[in-house]
C-alpha cells in the first residue's frame, strides 16, 4: 500500500519543473537554476539531475511507451515521472523515498530493465566527452598566475599546439586527467580533461576564474571591441559575455548590458560586482524601448535573444512546435532590426543563439539583412578565424548562411552554438555618422539659443533686482527723513518729557539739519516749483513751533502761580493747628512747628529751583530752534528773491 501523506521530496519537484520549462519554454538550464535562486540547495546535483535525464529523454519516452505507465497511472506527473525514472535507472539506482510518486515508478522497476535488455542498440547513446573549459576572470587574475596558481596544485600545463584546429581537437581530447592547456582561439579559456570538478575551487568562490563553454567566448572573441570601445549587451543576463567583454577591454571604456526580467538582472548586477567588471553598467530595462539618442555612442553589440535552447548539451529541443518557432524568430528578427537601426555609431554587431535550427540562425540574418533600412554586410566567419574552424551555416541561404558559423557537441566539443559576425558598410557609417554629427550641431544650436535666452532672462532679472533695491533704498531714506521729522515734532510738542528732549544732542540735531539742508539745495537747484513749496511749508512749521513754545511758556506761568497759592494755603491751615491749647504737649509742639516750617521753606526753595530750571531748558530749546530757523529760512528767502 502507498502512504499518501509523504511527500515527494523537494529537489525532484524543482528537478522537474525546470524540466519542464526547458522542454516547454526553451531556454538554458543554468539560468533556470539562477532564476529560482536555489542557492541553499545543492545545484550542481539538480543539474547533474536534470541533464542526465533530458540525456536519455527519448529512451524513457520509449520505456513508458512499452509499459503504458502514463495510462495506467493518470494521476502521475509525466515530467517527475522522468526525473525518478532517470534516477533510478541512470543515477542512484534506486529510490529511497515511500511517497507514493516513487513507489510507483520503482513499481516498474522490472519493466524498464526488461525493456533495456531487448532493446540495447537503442538504448546506447553516443556521448562524446567533452573537456572542461574554464575562463580566467582576467579582471582578478593574469593569465600566467592562473597557470601558477594550477601548477602549485599539481596540475601539468600544456603548451597548445601551433599546429592546425584539427590538431588541437586531437589535444584535448588525450588530456590526461592532471594535464590542462590554453584554448586554441580564446587564449584566456583553459582546458582541462573531462570530468574535472572545479565547483569547490577557491579561485571559482572567488571568481577568478568562470566555468565558461568556449562556444559562448567565442562571441566577444569575434566582436573584438579594442580598449576603450563604448559596447552594449542587449540581452545580457546572467553576464557570462558581458564580463568576459569588460576583460577583453581591460576594463577601459562602457559596456551597457540591458536586461529586462527582474530576477535576471538581479543575477547579472551580483555577477558584474563579484568579478570585478567596472566598466559595466547593467540596466534593468526592455532593450526593445531603446529609443534613438539614448544610447547614440554604441559602437559595437552583443544579441544573444531567446531561443529554443537546441544546442545545450542535454539534446531535449530535437523537435519544437511550429507555433513556438515561429514566435521565436519573430522576437530574433525584432531584436535585430533593433539593433542594426537604432544605433547611428554602431559599426559590428554579433548575432548568437544556443540553438541549432536553422530557423532561428540563417533565416533570421538573412530577413533582416534583406530588408534592412540601412546596409550591413554578413562577415566570412572562416576568413575571421584564418580558416581554422570545421562547421559553417547551410548553404539554403545563400552565401550569407555560409559565411555564419556553428559549433556542435561532437565534431567541436563544445555546447551547440551559432554565431554571425554582421560589420556596416563604411559609406553607410559615414552617411550616418554626417546625419548624427548634423543632428548634434542642431541640438548644440537649440541649446546656445536656449543659453542666450537663459542670460538675457538672467539680466532682466538682474537689472530688475538692482532696480528694486534702488527703490528699496529710496523708500528706506524717506522713511529715516519722516522718522527724524517725528524725532524733532516730538521734542517740540511733549510737555515735559525731559528724557525725549535729553536724547538729542545739539551736534546730531546739526548734523541733520545740515544734511536736510544740504539735500534741499540739490533739489531747489533742479525743481524751483518745489522750492516754493517747501519755504511755505517750513514757514509754516517754524510759525507753529513758535506758537506751541510759546503756548507751552504760558502754561508753566499759570501752573507756577496756582502752586504757589497752593502752598500759602497749606501755611496757614498749619498755623491754624498750632494755635490749639495744649499745655502738656506745648514744648513738643514747638519742635514740630519749627520742623515744618523748615520743611516747607525747603519744600519752596526745591520748587522754586525746579521751575528755574524747566524755564531754563525751555529756553534753550526756543534758542537752538531760533537759530535752525534762522539757519534755513533766510537763505530760502534771498535765493527766491534772486
Amino acid at each position: 500500500m502507498f502512504e499518501h501523506s509523504v511527500k515527494v521530496p523537494r529537489h525532484y519537484k524543482i528537478a522537474a519543473n525546470i524540466l519542464k520549462k526547458v522542454s516547454t519554454e526553451g531556454g538554458s538550464v543554468k539560468t533556470l537554476l539562477y532564476d529560482d535562486k536555489l542557492r541553499h540547495f545543492r545545484t550542481n546535483v539538480l543539474f547533474a539531475l536534470i541533464t542526465e535525464t533530458i540525456k536519455h529523454s527519448d529512451v524513457i519516452t520509449k520505456i513508458f511507451e512499452s509499459c503504458d505507465i502514463l495510462q495506467n497511472e493518470t494521476r502521475l506527473d509525466p515530467w517527475l515521472a522522468k526525473i525518478l525514472t532517470a534516477e533510478l535507472l541512470y543515477g542512484k539506482k534506486v529510490l529511497p523515498g515511500k511517497s507514493k510518486p516513487e513507489q510507483t515508478i520503482s513499481s516498474y522497476k522490472e519493466n524498464f530493465e526488461k525493456y533495456l535488455s531487448e532493446h540495447q542498440d537503442d538504448s546506447q547513446i553516443q556521448d562524446v566527452p567533452k573537456p572542461r573549459y574554464v575562463r580566467i576572470n582576467t579582471n582578478l587574475l593574469t593569465t600566467s598566475d592562473a597557470i601558477r596558481a594550477f601548477q602549485d596544485e599539481g596540475y601539468h600545463f600544456v603548451r597548445c599546439t601551433s599546429g592546425s584546429y584539427e590538431d588541437y581537437l586531437k589535444q584535448i581530447q588525450n588530456l590526461s586527467e592532471d594535464d590542462f592547456t590554453q584554448d586554441y582561439h580564446v587564449k584566456t579559456i583553459f582546458v582541462f580533461p573531462p570530468g574535472t570538478k572545479l565547483h569547490d575551487h577557491e579561485l571559482y568562490f572567488e571568481s577568478k576564474i568562470i566555468l565558461q563553454n568556449k562556444a559562448t567566448a567565442m562571441a566577444v572573441h569575434l566582436l573584438a571591441p579594442p580598449s576603450g570601445s563604448i559596447v552594449l549587451d542587449m540581452c545580457a543576463a546572467p553576464g557570462m559575455k558581458t564580463t568576459q567583454t569588460a576583460a577583453y577591454m581591460r576594463n577601459n571604456g562602457k559596456i551597457y548590458a540591458i536586461e529586462r526580467n527582474e530576477k535576471r538582472f538581479e543575477t547579472l548586477r551580483d555577477f558584474v560586482n563579484k568579478t570585478g567588471s567596472h566598466c559595466v553598467e547593467p540596466i534593468h530595462r526592455d532593450c526593445l524601448e531603446i529609443k534613438k539618442g539614448e544610447f547614440d555612442d554604441v559602437e559595437y553589440i552583443l544579441l544573444d535573444p531567446s531561443c529554443s535552447g537546441s544546442g545545450m548539451d542535454i539534446s531535449v529541443h530535437n523537435y519544437i512546435e511550429e507555433s513556438r518557432l515561429a514566435k521565436l524568430t519573430s522576437l530574433q528578427e525584432k531584436f535585430l532590426k533593433h539593433a542594426m537601426n537604432a544605433f547611428p555609431r554602431a559599426k559590428r554587431i554579433v548575432y548568437s543563439t544556443c540553438s541549432l535550427f536553422p530557423e532561428e540562425n540563417e533565416r533570421v540574418i538573412t530577413n533582416v539583412v534583406k530588408t534592412s533600412r540601412t546596409k550591413w554586410r554578413v562577415q566570412d566567419v572562416k576568413e575571421l578565424l584564418k580558416g581554422q574552424w570545421k562547421n559553417f551555416g547551410s548553404a539554403m541561404y545563400g552565401s550569407m548562411g555560409t559565411r555564419c558559423m556553428y559549433a556542435r557537441q561532437d565534431s567541436d566539443l563544445t555546447t551547440g552554438f551559432f554565431l554571425a559576425v554582421l560589420d556596416r558598410d563604411p559609406k553607410d557609417l559615414e552617411k550616418s555618422l554626417k546625419n548624427q554629427e548634423q543632428n548634434d550641431e542642431v541640438v548644440e544650436e537649440e541649446v546656445c539659443e536656449k543659453d542666450k535666452e537663459s542670460k538675457a532672462d538672467y539680466e532682466q532679472d538682474r537689472d530688475v533686482n538692482e532696480l528694486d533695491t534702488q527703490v528699496d533704498s529710496v523708500q528706506k531714506r524717506k522713511k529715516k527723513k519722516e522718522r527724524s521729522d517725528e524725532t524733532h515734532s516730538t521734542i517740540i510738542d511733549s510737555e515735559g518729557n525731559n528724557l525725549i528732549v535729553d536724547t538729542m544732542s545739539e551736534d546730531n540735531a546739526l548734523r541733520v539739519s545740515e544734511s536736510e539742508t544740504s539735500k534741499k539745495e540739490k533739489k531747489k537747484k533742479k525743481l524751483k516749483d518745489t522750492e516754493y513749496d517747501s519755504i511755505e511749508i517750513t514757514t509754516e512749521n517754524n510759525i507753529d513751533i513758535n506758537e506751541k513754545h510759546n503756548k507751552m511758556l504760558n502754561k508753566n506761568k499759570v501752573d507756577d502761580t496756582a502752586k504757589c497759592e497752593n502752598t500759602e494755603k497749606d501755611k496757614l491751615i498749619v498755623d491754624a493747628d498750632l494755635e490749639e491749647p495744649v499745655k502738656k504737649k506745648k514744648k513738643k509742639k514747638d519742635k514740630r512747628d519749627e520742623t515744618e516750617e523748615y520743611n516747607v521753606e525747603n519744600g519752596n526753595a526745591k520748587r522754586q529751583s525746579k521751575k528755574r530750571s524747566n524755564n531754563n531748558d525751555f529756553n534753550e530749546i526756543a534758542e537752538k530752534t531760533e537759530n535752525i530757523e534762522s539757519d534755513q529760512v533766510p537763505k530760502k528767502k534771498k535765493k527766491n528773491k534772486n
